[in-house]
This record gives structure tokens, sequence and C-alpha cells, in this order.
């Protein structure tokens, strides 16, 4: 998909959840960062909708937010588009890894058909996947005499282990997002990828050290937690909470739209009103609940393992702040390999601020970030 002929040039990259749709016109670098030309975020309103009536939602909101993000390039002399790129997180995407080992009498030259055929191997174990809606699939990492490779081709070992990976995705979904990437850029095929696949392949470049860890992706009303461990994901599940049912909660007195106002402020320390001290009056009164939602996630995750003590966590700037002290403080111990707090780090714009930079006057976005991150990364891995 990826041209080196495209190289600096702008691609549109998608990234798209159950409550928001955030698009930004990136250009890669082999060598580089990932540069933000443009972008913008536009989330849908609080109200209950059925899957159908939130997948139309997400819809309409992708083909109004590109309609104004290629405005506003045209205007500002931006190239068009030369590529497009879409990261969906959950609900509308499910990711799994598997593993497949292989030992050698003496050691041997790696190739890429060993690799393969351990992929395939891998693959062929059960799983929760809809076998007719695969996304994605490929290798994730490989290990040559259990220590991770980046290179493994050609060079000799006596065992390798290949983790591979695969995604499914909603039909109905998929279909819509083509169908509107198509028709505002036609002639170019969209890549699309799962959510988790963008944050794995961001945590091993931003942490390649830490190879055991919870991670906490919010959503709009789901928030995946997912175990990895050397790039495995060895257990995973959903709570029902997000920014969408945060707000709700706390907006119970005001509109979620100014709500959402002063939760940037509170992120920022720049929010010292009466109507700041009545959202962190409305956020502590949430906690239980939130705490509860978890808690019976970490229960179902840790009655097969117990979670390690670091947590990554990636989540709406607007509440990244608030999560990271939600987390750090609230006494999970119970649920962890050592007893411990979990130890928690937030992925951030400025945390990605070495593979992700923003131009004068771009509002910086996790999810962006992640999902231009991740392409920055991948197509120059092809």
């Amino acid at each position: 998909m990826f041209s080196h002929r495209s190289e600096g040039k702008p691609v549109l990259v998608a990234d798209i959840e159950d409550g928001s749709v955030g698009i930004s016109l990136v250009s890669l670098a082999k060598n580089g960062p990932a540069e933000v030309h443009a972008s913008l975020r536009t989330r849908l309103s609080i109200e209950d909708r059925t899957s159908d009536q939130a997948r139309s939602a997400i819809v309409k909101s992708l083909e109004e937010s590109i309609g104004k993000l290629t405005k506003s390039a045209q205007d500002a002399g931006t190239e068009p588009a030369h590529a497009v790129y879409a990261t969906v997180r959950a609900p509308w995407t499910r990711f799994r890894t598997a593993e497949a080992q292989q030992a050698f009498d003496k050691p041997e030259v790696i190739t890429k058909e060993i690799i393969a055929s351990l992929a395939q191997k891998a693959l062929t174990q059960p799983s929760e996947l809809d076998r007719n809606s695969i996304l994605e699939a490929g290798v994730l990492q490989v290990f040559l005499n259990g220590y991770p490779t980046a290179n493994p081709l050609g060079k000799r070992a006596k065992s390798i282990s290949v983790v591979a990976f695969e995604s499914d995705i909603d039909e109905g979904m998929k279909t819509a997002i083509v169908d509107t990437l198509g028709k505002s850029f036609p002639g170019r095929t969209p890549v699309i990828r799962s959510g988790l696949h963008a944050l794995i392949t961001v945590m091993q470049e931003h942490l390649p050290d830490v190879h055991r860890f919870l991670l906490i992706d919010v959503g709009g009303s789901t928030s995946t937690c997912a175990i990895i461990r050397k790039e495995t994901l060895t257990q995973s599940g959903s709570a029902p909470e997000g920014l969408t049912t945060i707000l709700k909660r706390v907006s119970a007195t005001g509109l979620p739209e100014e709500t959402l106002s002063l939760l940037r402020m509170l992120a920022t320390d720049a929010c010292s009103t009466s109507a700041c001290q009545s959202l962190k009056d409305s956020l502590a009164k949430a906690e239980p609940d939130l705490v509860r939602a978890f808690g019976e996630v970490f229960t179902k995750l840790a009655a097969t393992r117990k979670l390690p003590n670091m947590c990554l966590l990636s989540a709406p700037t607007e509440l990244s702040p608030w999560l990271q002290g939600f987390f750090s403080r609230i006494d999970f111990s119970q649920f962890t390999a050592t007893t411990q707090p979990l130890s928690v780090e937030t992925l951030s714009p400025e945390h990605l601020i070495d593979t992700v930079h923003w131009h004068v006057g771009v509002v910086p976005d996790t999810g962006i970030a992640v999902s231009a991150s991740s392409v920055n990364i991948l197509e120059h891995a092809a």
C-alpha cells in the first residue's frame, strides 16, 4: 500500500472507536517521527444507541469529519492524502495472539518458510474470532534461543518461537468504513488495522524493555483490558465504562459538552472555578461504580493468572490525568502477582513526542498519536 515515493507526503490516518472519530493528515518518515499537519476529533452526542444506530452515527461522523479536514487542508494549500489508513478499535474489532515453537538438533538458519510455518501453526489454535471476518494476520515477534530478535532471517538458532496475531472486525462497520473512505479518496485502497494491534506496535517501540504489562484502552463506552507478556496477549476482557459513560454520570445537572470542556481544563490544571470543584466532586462520586466495573474484569483476568504491576493506560486526552490518578490510587493490589498496587504510565501525546510531532495550532490527541505512530512504524517495517 505504502510507496516510498510518497515519503513525506501527507496520508490520511483515522482513529475510530465507539464514541468518537479522529482523523488527521500525517506525513510519514522512515527515520523520524510522523508529522501531524492537521487533525480533528468528533465525539458523538451522548445518548443510548443500538449497535446499528452507533455504526450509522460513527460512519456519518467519519464522512463529515473528512469533509471538514479536507476543506481545511485545501484552504491551507496542503496536498491531498496519498494513502488512507484507519485504526478501528473495540467494540468493532477483536484481537488475539498465539505462539508456536520449534527446537532443532543443531543451529539452523532461520528462513521465511520456517517463520511462516510456525505462524500458521500458531493461528490454527482455537479462537473466539469469526473466521469469516478476519481483518489482519501476521507475525508480531520472533524469539531466537529465547530472545526477541528484530531481524531473524539468516540468523542461526537452536530454537525459535513465533508470536502471531490476527483480528476480526464487525463486517457491517468494515463495509461502511471502506465505502466512506472510497468515496472521499477514490483510487486509494484503505489499510485497516485493529486498535490493539496499533497499541501493541507502539508499546514495542515506546517501552521495548517492558515485557509484562496490563494495557487499559479506554474508549467511548467500552474499555479493553489486556495482559501482554513477551508480546503475547495472554488474557483480555472489557469493562462497560469509558468517556461517554463517565460523562453521563458526572453531567447529571449540566451539558456533556460543557463537562468535556471542564475536563480539558482539569487535565491542564487550569480549572479553579466552583464548576470545576463540582466536577471534581462528581468524579469522586463516580469512583465506586468504576471500581466495581474494573474490579469485575480484573477478578476474571486474575482467576487465570495474576496481573502484572506495570499498567499502561491509553485514554481520551481529557480523562487521562484523572484516570491515571484513579488507577494509581485505588487499591487493586489483590489482583497483582506481587500484591503491590498498579504502577500506571499514561500514553499521551507528550509521551509519544519522539514518534509523533504536532504542527503549530494542531490539538494533540492520544488516539490519533497512537494511530499515526503505529502507521509510521508498520509501513516502514513492511
